[in-house]
């Protein structure tokens, strides 16, 4: 290939860049009494439900390594920054991380955009990215860590179960775009495995409210279970207008995302009681880690704090799993922490135990699924130490260190 000299200039700029990041962060620690962290969420705009409190339980987590001493004999410093609601600004503050805050590791962008527009910058920089979301599974990248479920922890034992108790004819309704799409092709997978029927795959675009008609399909099809991955204002409405059809309870329904923005406290008892969903984390745990845990989130944010759910739990486990592999290291730099976080270390909190695997980057952890009535939810059933799928061993940084793109299921 040939490089012109503009070419040449532009990359070796950039390359330069990122090996100066990399050198600043590690000496902006190494002078000072603390070292900085990021937290990336939309504070502000539509998706602040879920950035507000992912934001909240980072806190929680920075707050409580200060109180035991902090870091290597440093205090833990959180820079926020407000994405708000805005795919535009999630490069541009990850960027401003790096080389101006000189941050070790950035933790956020929760949805799928963000997502994929910030590990790109967080790569180049070479500063560890905590991906803290539920999401489809499939990200096997050297430079990222998922702290959260991938899509067979979530699917495999929702529709394990639901296969078992409710049915084997399954109509999977979803909004339209690439996660549920994605989530949709491990229903199949599933009822492959487990002898179930997909009646339908439908997808909605992510303007649509009225489900008249969708709820017409679903009656003449006469499935045993409805999955739903609808999420925002469409899945508002269609919840509601099932209810008023009075499919309630004639149909159960299952989903592996209602929930993760608090629907159940936002929509009426009679509207949602009796959704099936599956988390590794929900606010009723009973366990004296999680009784610890909230106490702490009452101390920061007081009784009437956000409902912490499994999809901004993420918020605290990647923080305190991302501080044990510092401990371990002795150092905050990237590849000795990473060395850390491969080696599969184990840390239990308000969830249970969860242990990190190297291959994937992903992380084996308990799923319960649980019911809501009232909204409050209780548990069903607990599937322990579930690991991260392999996608048939392609998932493994150990072999393809420079792998970067997205990973499907098969069928």
């Amino acid at each position: 290939m040939k490089l012109s000299r503009r070419t040449f200039l532009a990359s070796s700029a950039a390359i330069s860049a990122a090996s100066i990041a990399g050198s600043f962060a590690d000496r902006a620690w190494a002078a000072s009494d603390t070292v900085a962290i990021a937290s990336l969420h939309d504070l502000s705009g539509p998706l602040d439900i879920y950035g507000v409190p992912s934001n909240l339980c980072m806190k929680v987590a920075v707050e409580e390594i200060n109180a035991a001493g902090g870091l290597l004999g440093k205090k833990v410093e959180l820079k926020v920054y407000d994405g708000q609601s805005d795919i535009n600004k999630y490069p541009q503050y990850a960027q401003k991380a790096a080389l101006n805050d000189r941050v070790v590791m950035v933790q956020g962008a929760l949805s799928g955009a963000a997502r994929e527009a910030t590990r790109p910058v967080l790569r180049k920089y070479k500063i560890p990215f905590i991906y803290g979301s539920f999401y489809e599974g499939g990200l096997c990248e050297k430079n990222s860590f998922c702290v959260n479920t991938g899509g067979n922890q979530q699917v495999v034992p929702l529709l394990e179960w639901s296969f078992k108790n409710l049915g084997k004819k399954l109509y999977y309704i979803a909004s339209d775009y690439n996660a549920p799409r994605n989530f949709g092709i491990w229903n199949h997978v599933m009822a492959k495995r487990q002898g179930g029927e997909v009646l339908a795959d439908d997808y909605y675009p992510l303007d649509v409210t009225d489900f008249t008609a969708a709820i017409a399909k679903i009656q003449a099809a006469k499935p045993d279970i409805v999955h739903s991955c609808l999420v925002g204002g469409p899945a508002m409405s269609f919840y509601r207008q099932w209810a008023a059809a009075g499919m309630l309870k004639k149909i159960p329904i299952i989903s592996i995302v209602f929930a993760a923005g608090n629907e159940h406290e936002i929509l009426a008892p009679e509207e949602t009681d009796g959704v099936i969903v599956a988390y590794n984390y929900f606010q009723e745990l009973d366990t004296s880690k999680n009784k610890e845990f909230l106490a702490k989130v009452e101390a920061l944010a007081g009784k009437n704090h956000p409902y912490i759910n499994g999809e901004v739990f993420g918020g605290y486990s990647g923080v305190m799993l991302w501080a044990e592999a510092v401990k371990r290291a002795g150092s905050f730099e990237r590849e000795a922490v990473l060395a850390v976080l491969e080696s599969g270390i184990r840390w239990e909190g308000p969830a249970g135990v969860m242990t990190t695997d190297g291959p994937t980057h992903n992380t084996t952890q308990d799923v319960h699924i649980i019911t809501v009535k009232n909204r409050v939810w209780s548990l069903i059933e607990k599937r322990e130490q579930i690991p991260p799928d392999t996608y048939g061993g392609k998932c493994n940084v150990f072999t393809n260190p420079n792998q970067t793109d997205f990973l499907m299921p098969q069928i």
